[in-house]
């Protein structure tokens, strides 16, 4: 469409962007109104009536005024999809958004950053909304290919310790190894965090073999040691944030668990999860890469997204064709995950002296805590639910492979280890 001094322009967001945007353009626009989802309360902005979307003129112009960039792809998303075709917004760099062609996309980028810096010319041509971007789904997970081995990120969920010194932590999710995490915890100087673990369960064995006495001298050492390559993990971070990609570990896949085995790298990766990183490094082979990859189901996944035209997911889904999907971010799912995994593992050990999750039974109450449901399934936990799943729910489920750790249960089982009903972790 042609942009001219008369075309009807609505701004999208009545707050701080929308007014500078308003207080530019009022002089040489004809700006006629502003949607915002506190259109009810507001009623009047800047001497311009504000409605909501399913009020507003189908045939004006809408500029998204809205700070934070990343919403304005799924704004015109929205917009497009109530009926209005000419929408100005920013293109977001590194997207999963596939555009109509690398024009449309530079023009979109140099009219909005004209808006924004305030040296807009009219007339000027506006691409139109239909048919000018959708949902691209592919593979953002791979760092480097080889013919037969890839670098690539995997969710944090899926990196398992393949053995360990005592056996107490074989096949282990990294999530679970509370004597590193608790450590880093106390490196940090967190007041509840003990390195006490750490020394008893890795550190005391280890002693014992070699005739070490287990003097206060002794754990004062070892504590000194362990915080010096702590101190390096994290000053390395900051200086030379491709370390950990150069230095990734090798790993395979466990077909029988649906996780991956790595050979070393515990205290790498254990640093990571506390940084509060959701994905790690890993080296692959070609093979175990495409088997983790579940194409049947991710292609079933992708089928009901795009028919039922989800833009926007309910929460994140860890998976390769996934990881720049636009998700709704009001749960803080990762840092509450964080926090239940320590609770869920301290208590289990406590209880039973087992850091394994398999077999602890998670009774789940509520529709919104399935992501959360989904983590703990894939650290080993059986779930029983008693909300009716999505459509959306049971096809993530099939593709991380944990359909059979899922069973519906209205009324509360007899025996359960955990109970998660959104009032906090029992």
């Amino acid at each position: 469409m042609m942009w001219t001094v008369h075309t009807p322009v609505i701004l999208y967001g009545a707050a701080h962007r929308g007014t500078m945007v308003s207080r530019y353009l009022r002089s040489g626009c004809n700006i006629t109104g502003f949607i915002d989802k506190r259109a009810a309360e507001i009623g009047v902005h800047e001497g311009i009536p504000v409605t909501s979307s399913a009020a507003a003129d189908r045939q004006a112009l809408v500029i998204v005024c809205v700070n934070n960039i990343f919403e304005h792809e799924s704004i015109a998303l929205s917009l497009a999809a109530e009926g209005f075709g000419h929408v100005i917004f920013c293109p977001v760099d590194g997207s999963n958004m596939s555009w109509r062609s690398d024009q449309d996309r530079a023009v979109m980028t140099r009219i909005y950053n004209d808006i924004i810096g305030e040296r807009l010319s009219l007339p000027t041509v506006v691409p139109e909304l239909d048919g000018l971007f959708r949902p691209a789904y592919k593979d953002d997970a791979l760092i480097e290919v080889a013919a037969d081995e890839v670098l690539a990120w995997v969710p944090a969920l899926l990196a398992f310790a393949r053995r360990d010194g005592n056996g107490l932590f074989k096949d282990s999710p990294v999530l679970t190894l509370f004597p590193y995490l608790e450590l880093f915890k106390w490196f940090d100087g967190e007041a509840d965090a003990t390195p006490d673990h750490y020394i008893d369960l890795y550190c005391r064995n280890a002693a014992e073999q070699f005739g070490i006495a287990q003097t206060a001298a002794w754990i004062d050492n070892v504590l000194k040691s362990r915080r010096q390559v702590y101190e390096r993990m994290r000053q390395t971070e900051s200086v030379d944030p491709l370390f950990f990609l150069n230095h990734a570990v090798n790993a395979d896949w466990n077909a029988d668990e649906g996780h991956f085995n790595m050979d070393s790298g515990k205290h790498r990766a254990a640093f990571l999860i506390h940084r509060k990183r959701s994905l790690v490094p890993l080296r692959l082979s070609a093979r175990d890469y495409e088997t983790y990859l579940n194409r049947p189901a991710l292609l079933s996944l992708i089928e009901h997204m795009m028919q039922t035209n989800i833009t926007e997911l309910p929460y994140p889904v860890m998976h390769p064709y996934f990881l720049k999907t636009p998700y709704q971010a009001e749960s803080a799912y990762y840092e509450t995950l964080l926090k239940l995994c320590r609770s869920f593992v301290l208590a289990n050990f406590s209880n039973t002296g087992r850091v394994s999750l398999n077999g602890v039974i998670l009774r789940v109450e509520r529709a919104d805590l399935e992501p959360l449901a989904q983590a703990f399934a894939l650290l080993g936990c059986s779930i029983c639910y008693a909300y009716q799943e999505s459509e959306l729910d049971r096809r993530v489920r099939c593709l991380y492979r944990i359909t059979d750790r899922f069973t519906r249960q209205d009324s509360a089982p007899e025996k359960y280890d955990f109970l998660l009903d959104g009032q906090g972790a029992q």
